[in-house]
């Protein structure tokens, strides 16, 4: 239920049993804190939990979604024969170790980060896809990765990161590409009014946008002297500014600003971004959908296990590793 005043919006979530049934879960696995969370609403629900899969099918599982390939029938058998009672965390530790783990979960984040070839180009894009599975090998923090991304510049046939100002064209454009990729938030709403279902003001789109108005998006890929994007309810040069927070000095590079406010430990949306877009390739479903619009009026379906990931990802030093081993264990 939305409650809304003026330009406030705040959301009252009801839950009520699906059924009539009173299902015990003292039988039910927990493996670590993710299934707490799980059957904690499983129990307001009136749920009952599903049991554990089998050997063979964790095995397929854990291979397809951490591997992208089928098991052997070999591999299936040993591991089923297999009477170790970790042969579980083990299969995830070998898998998130191998090289056909790099391949996909480069293939998955590139994908997410829309790499792909420009008009006459194609070495910039192989040069940012190169990039990015070396960072994937060899587990670079997630933050540290943004804040590459954020502050790029150099020439793209050299500076993998830089293309990353050459996925999409414009101020405005850059600035609803970084909201969803890195906040999971949708500012485009904000463009022609204060978005009706979140925070987000034209002053925020507007002034993330003026934060990358003077990146000059060429091959090569530089900070310039000149560049501004025009706010429509004044006509006038629109102020760089943190979403939801300050103004900020444009003399400087304000893409610095902006890379320290998102990979901040207390950032509230960063870390669940990601860790929710993980949780949604390895569960088919995110805890919040669509994954890119993490707003207040859009709540999770499990918020405490929201939390829960997200402080543990940040903890963990932004270790994907870390958190996709949580959740496939």
């Amino acid at each position: 239920v939305l409650a809304r005043f003026m330009n406030q919006v705040v959301p009252v979530v009801l839950l009520a049993p699906l059924t009539e049934l009173k299902p015990t879960y003292a039988d039910s696995q927990r493996r670590n804190k993710i299934d707490d969370y799980v059957l904690s609403t499983l129990k307001k629900l009136g749920l009952p939990s599903s049991p554990p899969a089998d050997d063979h099918t964790f095995a397929r599982r854990a291979f397809l979604d951490l591997t992208g390939q089928l098991p052997s029938p070999e591999q299936l058998d040993s591991f089923a024969t297999d009477p170790s009672p970790t042969k579980r965390d083990e299969l995830v530790s070998d898998l998130l170790a191998s090289e056909p783990f790099v391949d996909l979960w480069t293939y998955r984040l590139a994908t997410l980060l829309r790499i792909r070839t420009q008009p006459k180009d194609q070495v910039g894009a192989f040069t940012f896809h190169q990039w990015l599975r070396q960072q994937v090998k060899q587990s670079t923090p997630y933050d540290e990765v943004a804040r590459r991304l954020l502050t790029a510049e150099g020439d793209t046939h050299e500076v993998g990161p830089a293309n990353f100002y050459r996925v999409v064209g414009g101020a405005r454009n850059q600035a609803e590409y970084v909201s969803e990729l890195l906040m999971g938030a949708r500012m485009r709403c904000a463009n022609c009014h204060d978005h009706p279902l979140d925070r987000w003001t034209q002053d925020d789109y507007h002034g993330l946008a003026a934060l990358f108005a003077k990146v000059e998006q060429g091959r090569i890929v530089r900070l310039g002297n000149r560049g501004a994007v025009s706010h429509p309810r004044t006509g006038l040069a629109a102020r760089p500014k943190i979403p939801g927070e300050d103004f900020v000095d444009s003399a400087s590079d304000p893409r610095k600003l902006l890379a320290a406010w998102i990979t901040a430990a207390d950032n509230p949306y960063f870390a669940k971004a990601i860790v929710n877009r993980l949780w949604r390739m390895l569960m088919g479903r995110g805890l919040i959908e669509p994954t890119d619009d993490v707003r207040s009026t859009n709540p999770p379906s499990h918020p405490e296990l929201l939390d829960f990931l997200a402080e543990d990802f940040a903890a963990h030093g932004y270790d994907l590793r870390h958190t996709l081993r949580l959740i496939a264990s």
